[in-house]
């Protein structure tokens, strides 16, 4: 006979159904996309020293409605310093707050070593027929010296036009930084009434050496004004000036101003309206081997213009 036993024992625990609880989402806190400057909620603000500080006050509205042809709403502020316009441009560089602005050249150096933005247009002279972006300067000296380096001036005297003169000045102090001098040597600044001054002075010996634009010394060529003076160094074309524009401003703001400044440039009718900001010179599209000589020729120097300080 077979047997089968069962088995006996307690039955299985059968687990407690529970009914799923759908959870709640909790709504994110809205934010706000920045709008990039240049709206009429939020105008795109352009900082420049205008060449005719009244003419430009009086003309700042019809500057205005020209530059909302491109479609961006723009606030014009002038201003009085290179320093103003650094500060301006500098602590405004983000999409939502950015500030344009028109540097000169050595402002534009400013900028770049600050890292504030880059350069979108440039100024430009047409001279007998050839254009110009910047003006280069003509160093000087004595020609009993014999010599291109500033290291002439060691216990001599320097004419100039001035503190705050870029030509006579302060390139010439960018020439010492690359030549390992220390102004402190330069015995004794003099300073004089304009160009012609420092020529005159520096032919006569009452100045060792001094700094003019080199297209001063272009209508001196073949005049006895250059007798006793010897043409040394030369630096590369200084930019006129340069509209630099911050990395955060987007390019469907940039582009769109740029071209409307390219356009009124070439027409006659807005030179009167152009001439109040910007005096005799045209704008243009940047020239990458002027800048780029430009660039190169601040590098050579080891001057830190990030630390760079202009009333």
């Amino acid at each position: 006979m077979l047997l089968i036993a069962s088995a006996c024992g307690p039955a299985a625990v059968q687990p407690t159904l529970r009914p799923t609880v759908t959870p709640f989402s909790t709504p994110l806190p809205w934010i706000n996309t920045p709008v990039a400057a240049g709206t009429a909620s939020n105008p795109l603000r352009m900082v420049l020293i205008p060449a005719d500080f009244e003419a430009a006050q009086e003309r700042a509205s019809d500057f205005e409605t020209l530059l909302s042809a491109s479609g961006v709403t723009v606030d014009l502020e002038l201003a009085e310093s290179q320093a103003d316009v650094i500060r301006l441009l500098c602590e405004n560089t983000s999409a939502e707050e950015a500030v344009v602005a028109w540097v000169d050249g050595l402002g534009y150096a400013s900028a770049r070593a600050n890292l504030c933005g880059e350069a979108a247009l440039m100024l430009s002279s047409d001279q007998t027929g050839d254009l110009h972006f910047g003006e280069q300067a003509q160093f000087i000296v004595n020609d009993e010296f014999g010599t291109e380096s500033v290291g002439v001036l060691e216990g001599r005297t320097l004419c100039r036009l001035g503190y705050e003169d870029v030509i006579s000045w302060l390139v010439p102090q960018l020439w010492f930084a690359q030549d390992a001098y220390d102004v402190a040597i330069i015995d004794d600044i003099e300073d004089v009434e304009d160009y012609a001054a420092i020529v005159t002075d520096v032919a006569a010996g009452r100045c060792a050496a001094g700094t003019v634009p080199a297209s001063y010394i272009e209508t001196l060529e073949d005049d006895e004004a250059l007798s006793g003076v010897d043409l040394a160094r030369i630096s590369p074309p200084i930019p006129y000036g340069v509209l630099v524009v911050p990395p955060g401003l987007p390019a469907e703001r940039r582009d769109p101003l740029v071209s409307v400044l390219v356009s009124a440039a070439s027409n006659n009718e807005r030179a009167d309206l152009l001439a109040a900001f910007f005096g005799e010179y045209s704008i243009e599209a940047v020239d990458e081997e002027v800048l780029t000589a430009f660039n190169d020729f601040i590098a050579a120097t080891g001057f830190n213009f990030s630390q760079a300080s202009r009333s």
